[in-house]
């Protein structure tokens, strides 16, 4: 995992606090530099594949949805 400094990119702050997990399936990556990321809406979400990453694109709004429903316990 990265060490924050004075300066990180957004890239770099995201790798740094996120475990890498793909927001479709769920998977878990091997290595945060692995991951296909995609930024939406001024965050970064990571993906297992490619095909992960289409069917995010196809409708951000449901993963994201899901994934904030996820945190609050709902």
């Amino acid at each position: 995992m990265l060490q924050e400094h004075a300066y990180m990119d957004p890239y770099e702050k995201y790798i740094a606090s996120n475990p890498s997990k793909c927001i479709v399936c769920g998977s878990a990556f091997a290595s945060e530099r692995s991951a296909i990321t995609k930024e939406f809406t001024g965050e970064y979400y990571s993906f297992c594949s490619s095909s992960c990453l289409g069917t995010f694109e196809a409708d951000p709004e449901k993963f994201v949805r899901f994934e904030e429903e996820e945190e609050n316990g709902h």
